[in-house]
Formats: C-alpha cells, sequence, structure tokens
C-alpha cells in the first residue's frame, strides 16, 4: 500500500475531520470564556505556527494575509501577502482567525497573557487576563476542557437518541460468538455451542440467568469447566478451558474468564431524558477509564508501549471511518474526554499547568516573576514535544 494510496488519503482525511473538529471546540471554548469575561483575544487559531492564511475584520474591509513561507520567501520576494476585500457595512474586530500550517493544534492568544510563545506584553488594559479576577483567569483557562467535556456528552447523548441501544433479555440463551483478532474461536465455539443455544448448568449448577452463568465464568479465569447446553432441544455436555482476559473497569484493570458467548439483546429506542443520563454516564465512565489508564502508566503498571499517540488516533479514525458516521463520532466523543483529561494535568505547556500557576498566584496574591513563568512554560513545553516525539515514533513503529 503506498503512501499516496486511496485508503492512505482516506485515513489523513479522517484524522483530519476527527481531530479538526476537537482542536476547534477546544480552541473556541477558551474563545468564548474569554470574550464573556471581557478578555480581548488577539489571534484565534487553528494549527500551530508558522501561520498560512489569516483574515481580520477592519474599519474599511475584510483584510486577508497570506504568509509564505521561509523557504520560499526569496522566490516570491516577500514574507506576507495582504489584501483588501472592501464591505458596505464592516464591523471592527479584535480578533485575527487564522489557520496555520501544522494541522495538530492549535491557541487562542490573548492580550495581556504571556506564555511559553513570549509573544505578547502586559500594559495593565482593562480588557487583558492578567487585569482579570482570578476565577475569570482559572474560567478562560479551563473553557478549552469544559468544551471538550460537552462535546462528548452531546455526542453520546445524540447517538443512542438517534439509534437507541440494545437492552439484554432475560435467560441464559446465546445471543453471539466472540471473536477477535487474538483469537478467532473461543472456548465456547470450539465445543460447538451455536448462537441461540441455551446454557443450562455449569459445573453441576444449574443456570437460569445470565448474571448467574458470567459470575461463574469470570471469577474462574484460565481453570476448566463442565458446561451443559441445549440445542435444539438435544442435551450437550462438554469440558471448557476459560480463557483468560486482562478488560479495563471503572474501578481498574482486572483479570476475568471468558468462554466466548453473548446474550440475546432486543433493541429499544430511548427518550429524551433516558439519553441525557446515557450521555452523562458514558461521559464519566470514559473519563475515569482514562485516569486508571493514566495513573497506572505513571505507577509502572502499564508500559508506554501501550499508549497511543497521533498516528493512532489517525489510524484508528480511518478505521471508524470505513466502518460508518456513527463508529466516527462515537471514537470522536471518546478522545475528546481523553483530550480534556489530558489538558486538565497540572503539566506546563498544558491548561493544567496554566491552571496550577493561576492558582499558586492566588494562594500567594502576587503573580508569579514572568521570567519564571516562561521558564516553566518553555520547559514544560520541551518535556511535551518529546513525548509526542516519542509516542509518535512508537506509532508509526507498530505499523
Amino acid at each position: 500500500m503506498g503512501f499516496f494510496s486511496l485508503d492512505t488519503l482516506f485515513t489523513i482525511a479522517a484524522a483530519i475531520f476527527t481531530l479538526g473538529i476537537l482542536i476547534l471546540i477546544h480552541e473556541l471554548g477558551h474563545f468564548l470564556v474569554a470574550r464573556m469575561v471581557g478578555i480581548r483575544v488577539e489571534r484565534f487559531s487553528i494549527g500551530m505556527p508558522p501561520r498560512f492564511i489569516s483574515v481580520q475584520n477592519k474599519v474599511d474591509g475584510l483584510w486577508t494575509k497570506v504568509f509564505v513561507p521561509w523557504f520560499m520567501q526569496k522566490m516570491f520576494n516577500a514574507e506576507i501577502f495582504e489584501f483588501r476585500i472592501p464591505r458596505k457595512h464592516p464591523e471592527a474586530s479584535d480578533t485575527e482567525y487564522s489557520l496555520s500550517w501544522t494541522p495538530f493544534g492549535g491557541y487562542v492568544k490573548m492580550s495581556g497573557m504571556i506564555d511559553e510563545s513570549m509573544d505578547g506584553e502586559i500594559k495593565g488594559k482593562p480588557w487583558e487576563f492578567t487585569s482579570k479576577k482570578r476565577w475569570q483567569q482559572l474560567l478562560t483557562i479551563s473553557g478549552g476542557v469544559i468544551m471538550n467535556v460537552i462535546l462528548a456528552f452531546v455526542i453520546f447523548t445524540g447517538i443512542v437518541y438517534t439509534t437507541g441501544m440494545d437492552e439484554p433479555v432475560p435467560g441464559t440463551f446465546v445471543g453471539s460468538l466472540v471473536t477477535n483478532d487474538e483469537r478467532p474461536e473461543f472456548p465456547a465455539a470450539e465445543a460447538g455451542i451455536l448462537e441461540n443455544d441455551q446454557i443450562v448448568s455449569i459445573n453441576g449448577q444449574n443456570v437460569t440467568e445470565w448474571e448467574e452463568l458470567t459470575e461463574i465464568v469470570q471469577n474462574m479465569p484460565g481453570e476448566t469447566i463442565a458446561i451443559e447446553w441445549l440445542s435444539n432441544g438435544i442435551r450437550y455436555a462438554d469440558s471448557l478451558h476459560v480463557v483468560k482476559e486482562t478488560v479495563p473497569t471503572a474501578e481498574g484493570n482486572i483479570d476475568i474468564g471468558m468462554i466466548g458467548i453473548g446474550r440475546v439483546l432486543s433493541h429499544k429506542d430511548l427518550g429524551v431524558i433516558e439519553s441525557i443520563q446515557y450521555g452523562a454516564k458514558s461521559t464519566y465512565l470514559f473519563g475515569t477509564l482514562m485516569a486508571r489508564g493514566f495513573w497506572e502508566m505513571v505507577s509502572g503498571k502499564t508500559d508506554m508501549d501501550q499508549v497511543g499517540g497521533p498516528v493512532l488516533i489517525a489510524k484508528m479514525a480511518g478505521e471508524m471511518a470505513r466502518r460508518g458516521w456513527i463508529d466516527v463520532f462515537y471514537f470522536m466523543a471518546i478522545i475528546s474526554v481523553n483530550l480534556a483529561f489530558i489538558n486538565i494535568l497540572p503539566i506546563p505547556g498544558l491548561d493544567g499547568g496554566h491552571f496550577l500557576i493561576i492558582s499558586i498566584e492566588g494562594i500567594i496574591r502576587r503573580p508569579l516573576p514572568i521570567k519564571a513563568k516562561i521558564i516553566i512554560q518553555q520547559v514544560g513545553m520541551l518535556f511535551l514535544l518529546g513525548l509526542v516525539l516519542f509516542i509518535t515514533i512508537q506509532d508509526i513503529a507498530r505499523l
């Protein structure tokens, strides 16, 4: 498969669509809260520098700038091409909206906020970031995370309201046979159990409800069980070796036993209230799973090679796109929760790093020296860039 094959281009397009929306929503959160509390936004950028193109409303029209890459500036004998589009009733705007060359990322440049970019100055004007109250600064910094959580909640809610959900049917009838890439056939299928068969006993104990069945099997990973089932009215019996599988839960990763069967499900449409409840539960669940996974990585229980970066996300986005739009948006909601969690971590260079510095300044009742803040943020950015590079190399190696 060549780099410019349709499959590769499809994956790239799916990744740009997924990450583009997530970044747009995240930065829009900062932008909206900043405007709400009266902070002037100098630039709203999708992508990271260098800039490619920008537009800004001014009193004499809509001004557009095209930024020439450094390696082409001699050719065009210019760094910027600027032109004006006249408008009958123009409205001046403080904000320059730009699209930058680096596709993965974005930023909102606010007046009076000097971060790792060192691009700006503090003049003490009332519309500057540092002139606002601490709670307004904290709310502005949290705006991106809040919007990502809201996006995930809205997507989860919208999906289940549109498509409904499957509810389990009482009893011990087999609704499906489980497979995965590592194990195309589980013990149940190997023994000849089929869909619509009924499990009647395990280790001589009669089972009439699915919860009874799963409790016995999941508590016996790696062991052998005696199982009896009905198929077309005929009773069968066999011994199965229970497979041990590690699964993520809200309490962390646990080992459970599996024989490879799923229960019968019945489709049900949900109302608005039920859908909202499902959306809230799903957002909380994936946020909790992300927190657990991060803690296990930090504590050494999970290897770094289990962590995925932009390349892996792009690959998975392509796979989801091939399945359909529902899977794309479901995947987007999960990544949105993850993005919110990562950004709120108290690491310099992330929103959580700014949040921590503002909180410290609130506690000590004075601002930290600008040079100290810049050094802290730059060290954090170097760490993050190194981490992204390391994870990206791992992603490429897994392809």
